[in-house]
C-alpha cells in the first residue's frame, strides 16, 4: 500500500512545471556533528564526533536528492554501535508552489534523519509579510545501516508505523528581525505537545529560546517526571553565503547548528529531518518569508 502511495505521488509531481527549463546542480559538502553529555562519573563528558559528508542533487523543477554519511572519529563512552561508519540520510523531494495563491508545499520520500523512513509532508502559507502558517503530516517507520572495519555490521528496517502531526505560526517583526513561533501536536512517541519559540535573526547568525509543554516524561537528570522543558539554540551560518550557479560545487556544510536542552527526556516530542542542513533558521520550503528573504537563503537564479 505505502510502495504504491509513493509511487502514484511521485508520478503526480513530475507533471508539474512540465514547461519550465530545469536547472541542474550538484553540491558535494562536508560538516561535523559533535555530540556531548555529563552523564558519567568515570569521565567529564561521553563524547561523539562525526565527519558528515553528504551530497544534494538539484534536478531542476524544485526535484533534490540528498544523502548524508556518518563517519565516527571520536567515540568516548556512546557504545559500539557508534563505532560504525553510518548512512544518515537517502531521500528525495519535491517543492511545489502556487505563489499567487501562497500556497506551498514539500513532499519528501526515503531514509530520513532520526533513523526513521517513509514520507513526509509539508505546507507553508505565508499569509503576509509577518504571519505564516504551516503544517507537517509524517509516517514513518524505524530504520539503521551502518558498519565498521572489524566485521561488524547493522541492516534493520522496523515494521511498525509512527506519525506525526503538527500545526504552527510564525510571526515576524521585522524592525529587530526576530521570530516568535509555536507549534503543537502529535510527536513519533505518540505524544503531544507544543513547542514556543523566540529567536533572534544577525546577519548569518540566529539565537534561540525555545520552552516545551508535552505529556509527563522523565530524564536521565532528573527522576521525577515532569511536563515542562526548555532550552537554547544556535545557527550559524558558513561561507560562502551566495548560492552558486555552477553545475558543480564543494562547500563546507551551510551551517553550524548548536541546541541545549535541559530536562527533556529520550522519548520527548521526538522528530526527524528530510535534508542533511535542516535547521532553526531557514525556511523547510523556498519561501520568500521572513529569513527566506536574507541571501544566505534564497535558491540560486536559474538560467
Amino acid at each position: 500500500m505505502f510502495r504504491r502511495l509513493t509511487i502514484l505521488i511521485l508520478l503526480t509531481l513530475s507533471l508539474t512545471n512540465v514547461s519550465a527549463q530545469p536547472k541542474q546542480q550538484v553540491e558535494l559538502f562536508c560538516g561535523a556533528d559533535l555530540y556531548y553529555a555529563d552523564v558519567n562519573y568515570i569521565r567529564l563528558y561521553n563524547v561523539l564526533l562525526n565527519l558528515t559528508p553528504g551530497v544534494k542533487y538539484h534536478m531542476g523543477h524544485d526535484w533534490q536528492l540528498a544523502a548524508m554519511a556518518e563517519l565516527p572519529i571520536i567515540n568516548e563512552g556512546y557504545g559500539q554501535r557508534f563505532d560504525m561508519i553510518r548512512l544518515s540520510l537517502a531521500a528525495i523531494s519535491k517543492q511545489i508552489h502556487f505563489s499567487n495563491a501562497r500556497q506551498h508545499f514539500k513532499i519528501s520520500a526515503g531514509l530520513f534523519g532520526s533513523e526513521r523512513y517513509g514520507a513526509d509532508f509539508r505546507w507553508m502559507y505565508p499569509v503576509n509579510s509577518w504571519l505564516m502558517l504551516n503544517a507537517r503530516l509524517g509516517l514513518v517507520r524505524d530504520w539503521a545501516l551502518g558498519f565498521d572495519m572489524h566485521s561488524n555490521s547493522e541492516c534493520e528496517f522496523g515494521s511498525d508505523w509512527h506519525s506525526l502531526a503538527l500545526l504552527g505560526g510564525s510571526l515576524w517583526i521585522d524592525p529587530w528581525h526576530t521570530e516568535l513561533r509555536a507549534t503543537g501536536g502529535r510527536y513519533l512517541g505518540k505524544d503531544k505537545g507544543v513547542e514556543f519559540e523566540a529567536f533572534r535573526h544577525f546577519n548569518h547568525c540566529s539565537i534561540g529560546l525555545f520552552f516545551q509543554l508535552h505529556e509527563s516524561t522523565s530524564s536521565i537528570y532528573r527522576k521525577k517526571s515532569h511536563t515542562e522543558s526548555g532550552g537554547f539554540r544556535l545557527v550559524v551560518m558558513l561561507p560562502p553565503y551566495k548560492k552558486s550557479n555552477e553545475k558543480v560545487v564543494f562547500r563546507p556544510a551551510s551551517n553550524f547548528n548548536m541546541s541545549y536542552y535541559a530536562q527533556s527526556g529520550d522519548e520527548t516530542m521526538q522528530s526527524y529531518f528530510t535534508d542533511p542542513e535542516e535547521n532553526s533558521r531557514t525556511n523547510a520550503i523556498d519561501v520568500p518569508w521572513g529569513t527566506g528573504n536574507f541571501e544566505e537563503n534564497k535558491p540560486a537564479v536559474e538560467e
